[in-house]
């Protein structure tokens, strides 16, 4: 667990208590309902912001000028049930409810979502399996070995890298495609170019 601020719980009273009496409302209710859902969670204050977390971080809040912002660091692994997650969300993982008046908080459902953000954090992470080795055409082996220096920059590059050019090769369907391909493939190679930084060679 990362280092916990000591004086989180005041700052985020002082937080609180600063804010404009709609968002104070909003603010307090969200925290209280924390707190009902696990007597476990602990306070925490990151960015400038109340953070609320057991062994991981689950969600947190922000102000602002018309609405507040609860964020949940793992809501993309969330059901959503309710339909609360804001639908302007971009980022990967984190999802976001806004709300604008205290009156638009469902404490029940709002219960609901801290209860399956608290079990996500229980839950074990599968380990990422093996990568599956690819198999180099023979087509792009045998000029490889006709090429030590292609090979050796080849056999340096990540297991992502060479996998594209392999790829590259073997997903043509003509064999003059295949060996227009392979040319560039090995220019590429002798001055160790990545396949993302030729665009895929063409």
């Amino acid at each position: 667990m990362t280092k916990i601020n000591s004086n989180a719980s005041f700052l985020i009273d002082e937080y609180i208590k600063n804010l404009a009496p709609f968002s104070k409302e909003i603010c307090s209710t969200i925290r209280e309902l924390i707190h009902l859902n696990n007597n476990a969670i602990i306070e925490d204050w990151k960015w400038k912001t109340p953070i609320f977390h057991t062994s991981k971080m689950i969600c947190g809040f922000g102000a602002f000028k018309k609405h507040v912002s609860l964020i949940f660091f793992n809501g993309a692994e969330m059901s959503d049930e309710h339909q609360l997650f804001s639908s302007d969300c971009s980022a990967q993982k984190t999802r976001t409810i806004k709300f604008e008046s205290i009156i638009e908080i469902n404490k029940n459902q709002l219960l609901d979502y801290f209860k399956e953000a608290f079990l996500l954090t229980q839950i074990p992470r599968k380990k990422p399996k093996n990568k599956v080795e690819f198999e180099i055409p023979e087509l792009l082996q045998a000029a490889l070995d006709k090429n030590m220096l292609a090979k050796k920059n080849f056999e340096n590059m990540t297991y992502t890298y060479r996998k594209e050019y392999a790829l590259h090769i073997s997903d043509a369907k003509r064999e003059i495609t295949k060996i227009n391909r392979l040319e560039k493939v090995i220019l590429n190679l002798e001055k160790n170019i990545k396949m993302h930084e030729h665009y895929k060679c063409s």
